[in-house]
């Protein structure tokens, strides 16, 4: 999934990647990595676009196509339940902060 990151992934084919069924795959990987497989991708896709908004270029339906969504509503829907704003207001934080006059800096 970290090759891909855009791809639409299904815990079928993730599973198939590892040569185990659903159950066990999901189970394995909770067990190893602390939450289940579509939960942590969602979560990866959300850093990844956090990481993008803060120093990239693309358009937040650019940036939405590039981590598996449909639509840039579906990616503005999903990164607001996991980081809490919108894209496009993080992207504004993100980018009024760095230029923003540091404290003690002349």
């Amino acid at each position: 999934m970290h090759a891909d990151v855009g791809r639409r992934w299904t815990l079928d084919e993730l599973a198939a990647v590892g040569h185990m069924s659903r159950s066990a795959f999901a189970a394995a990987f909770k067990a190893r990595v602390g939450t289940a497989p579509l939960t942590y991708l969602i979560e990866w896709r959300m850093s990844l676009a956090r990481d993008a908004l803060r120093s990239d270029t693309r358009s937040i339906s650019e940036l939405a196509a590039a981590t598996g969504y449909e639509s840039e509503s579906a990616f503005s829907t999903a990164f607001r339940r996991v980081v809490g704003t919108s894209p496009r207001y993080f992207r504004d934080e993100a980018r009024a902060a760095e230029t923003a006059p540091r404290p003690g800096a002349r």
